[in-house]
This record gives C-alpha cells, structure tokens and sequence, in this order.
C-alpha cells in the first residue's frame, strides 16, 4: 500500500485559512459597503426630513402671516399696523426644528440693503390693467412704443397704436405665440409684450426682493447693471400689479349707496337731501347717469321752497353739493353696482414713484403726502381727508379722488425658513383678503 504524501494535511489547512481569510475580507467589505450605503441613505433620509421640515417652517411663515391679516381690524390699511413692520411676528421666528422670516422690501427713506419684516401691500403698486397711457408713461422711464405694446396686448381688438403691436406681430415671430387681447393675469406676462425686455422689467433688482443686494450696486461689475449709487432703481415688475381693487364698500363693511339707482326717499334718509336737492339729483341721472362722483358737482337744487313743505322742514338738511361735502362722505357714496373697484392706489402705502403717477399730482404734493401720513395725526383715515386736510389742492382732489383709498385687500407674503441642519425653503404667495374665505391668487415655493 502506497502511502499519502506527508504534505497533504498541512497544504490542504493551508488551502482552508486562505479562503477562510478571503471570505473573512470579503465579509469586511460587504460590511464596510454596507455601512458607507447605510450612511448615504441616512443622509438622504436626513436630507428629505430636512426639506419636509424647511418646507413646514415657510407655510408656518405663510400660515402665521394670514392670521395677523385676519385679525387686523383696523379701518384703514397703514405702515403702523402690524402686517406691515413686526419684527416679533415676522422676524426669525423660532420653532422646532428652525426658524422662519417673512420679508418684504424696507420702506420709502429706510436702508435699502436691509428689509422689512412685514407683507407687500399691492394697493401700493399701479395696476397695470386699470393704469391709463398717461400713468404707465410715467413708471420705470417707458417710451411711448413701450406703452402702446402694453395698451395693445391687454385691449380686446386687433387695431394697433402708432407704436404697438397686435396678433399679427407676435404671429410672425420665429417663435409665435397669441396675443392676451385681455387682461395681465401675472407680471411676468409683462415679458411677452413687445418692447418690455429684462432691463426694463427687473431694472438693477435682479432677483425681484427690493432689497439692494451687493451684486446690485457695484457698477455693473456683476449682473445686473447698475449704477452703484446706494439706491436700489425698480423696474416695472417692482411698481405694477395684476391684483389689487378696492371693495366698493364704507368703513364699516355696508354697501355704499349707488346714486344711480338710490330713489328719492332713500337719498334724503341716508344723506339728508333736502327735497330739492333729492328731485335735481333723481332729474339729472335720468338725463346722464353719473359716470363718476365729481358728477354730482354739476348738480343744483331748485329755489328753496317756503310753506308748509319749506321753511323749517328743510332746516340744517343738505341744499347743495359741494366739494367739502363730497370729500366728507365720499366713503358713504357710489356710481358703481360693481362689487370690486380696481386701480385705486392706496395713500397710506404707495411710494414717491407710484404716488407720482396719479393724475395732476405734483413732487411737492406726493412729499407733503408722505409727510402727513408720516406725522402725529397719523396715516388718512378716508380719502376725503386728503382735501380737508388742506394736503392737496381742490383741482387735485376733483382729477385723484376716484383713483386712490385707504384700504387694502392684496397683500404678498414671502416667507423663507432655515432648519436647524442649515437646510432653506422659501415661499412666495398672494392672498386676497377680500375675499370670503381668504384666497390665494399666486403661489410659489422654491425647490
């Protein structure tokens, strides 16, 4: 019998601890693999919990923002009211998890490089479908073709201004696209119209904040151009909105009286109309309806009358209509069945630059404006104090009365969260506070 060779044992235990040792490495890989993917997933996982909760700190901004428009009952809509500047509403807001802020552009005279902790007010914007060729001539320097573009795109007809353009221009593009012929539903729709190109829409406010960033004041040396003086210079996409109107309601939240329509009865109960003024009035509609309230100037009462329907009974009643009569009932008082007035600019928040744009107003006037609502007797509690306040002049009053108030139902709310892990979310929305429930118009939430 041949015998095995004396190596055989020890090779094949050699055979054995090798693959031993092979498996045990690939064990540890496998292992370390795991651990490295186990790490990777929980920095994903992190990183997703972390976008959930940015994104649950920004709504709190956006939620936190509509309760205080909710409770606001003041009667007018002003900069001291706490949508406006609150720094302990609005200004990194602690919660679980992180923070959030809600900003806004610094108001008129403030550090440009530093915001406000408050809401945008859009009823301090012009409206850009209700502004005619005079107001939009006067916002972010535009030449005439420029708004004669805006005027042709937002008409309904297909007959071009001198410097404009209707269907067939943008039909003719290399790319084509149709014509609104109707109303701006969004700012950025401002591009589509011929002429309006970016220098013109953002201006040197790149990223649409109103807020002087560094690349926005050093000379052009990065975009946007800019002529670093200090002072940020808006485009129209910082001056216009698609949104704002004014409730044709009183101070109280009535329906205002439509002379238009209200008989006879009712115009001497409610305004205490003397019988003679109450009949003029009634006559004069049926002739013309009043197409604005300063219409109501023209009218003229007969002669008093004396007797029995004379006399006392017509004693400390209203005979006549006058200008300092219209300003102090103005709020009560319409020539509109329309539920929602639109382009009325609000005095106790729009700017130089968008005050300006209102008819026969004057840099003087808008400065004597800012001053007033700026000083002790606080911002205009209705539009007729304007006049009776000697702010502005009564040909003033009579061209602006109609296109400004004091009371806002748009406001933007730009709500920015950070967590606790660093990780940022924004939201951008506006809300219609007008409406019953409140609503939203425009809704934006970065990635």
């Amino acid at each position: 019998m041949i015998g095995r060779p004396a190596t055989s044992r020890p090779a094949r235990r050699g055979f054995a601890l090798i693959a031993v040792l092979w498996v045990v490495t690939i064990a540890g890989l496998i292992l370390l693999g795991a651990k490295r993917a186990a790490r990777v997933n929980l920095a994903v996982a992190h990183g997703e919990l972390g976008r959930v909760q940015a994104h649950w700190l920004a709504r709190a901004g956006i939620e936190q923002a509509l309760a205080i428009l909710e409770d606001d009952g003041t009667a007018v809509d002003s900069m001291p009211d706490t949508w406006y500047d609150d720094p302990l509403s609005f200004e990194d807001v602690e919660l679980v998890g992180g923070s959030f802020s809600v900003t806004a552009p610094p108001a008129e005279g403030a550090d440009p490089r530093v915001p406000r902790c408050g809401l945008i007010d859009h009823a301090s914007r012009v409206d850009l479908n209700a502004a005619d060729e005079k107001q939009l001539s006067q916002l972010a320097e535009l030449t005439e073709s420029q708004v004669d573009a805006i005027l042709d795109w937002r008409d309904g007809d297909d007959q071009a201004r001198p410097g404009g353009a209707e269907g067939g221009f943008y039909q003719h593009l290399k790319f084509p696209y149709q014509i609104r012929n109707g109303p701006f539903r969004t700012l950025h729709e401002l591009l589509l119209v011929r002429g309006i190109d970016e220098p013109t829409f953002y201006a040197e406010d790149a990223n649409l904040n109103g807020i002087l960033d560094a690349n926005e004041d050093d000379q052009g040396k990065s975009p946007p151009e800019d002529d670093g003086d200090g002072q940020l210079k808006l485009g129209l996409a910082g001056l216009v909105t698609v949104y704002a109107y004014e409730l044709n309601k009183d101070a109280q939240g009535n329906d205002r009286l439509n002379l238009n329509s209200a008989d006879k009865a009712t115009l001497m109960k409610q305004l205490d109309f003397t019988d003679a003024l109450a009949d003029a009035v009634v006559k004069r509609r049926g002739q013309k309806k009043f197409q604005k309230l300063m219409d109501l100037l023209e009218v003229k009462a007969a002669g008093q009358q004396t007797g029995p329907r004379g006399g006392e009974k017509d004693a400390g009643k209203v005979n006549e209509i006058t200008l300092k009569w219209l300003a102090e009932h103005l709020d009560e008082i319409t020539v509109s069945d329309e539920k929602r007035l639109p382009g009325r600019i609000n005095v106790n928040t729009a700017g130089r630059e968008v005050l300006l744009t209102l008819p026969e107003m004057t840099k003087d006037t808008a400065e004597a404006i800012m001053a007033r609502r700026a000083a002790a007797a606080g911002p205009f509690r209705g539009v007729g104090e304007l006049f009776t306040s000697n702010t502005v002049s009564e040909s003033q009053f009579r061209a602006l009365a109609e296109r400004v108030t004091v009371r806002s139902n748009v406001f933007e709310i730009r709500s920015s969260a950070r967590t606790d892990w660093g990780i940022r979310q924004s939201i951008v929305a506006i809300v219609d506070r007008g409406a019953q429930p409140m609503a939203i118009l425009y809704w934006y939430q970065s990635e």
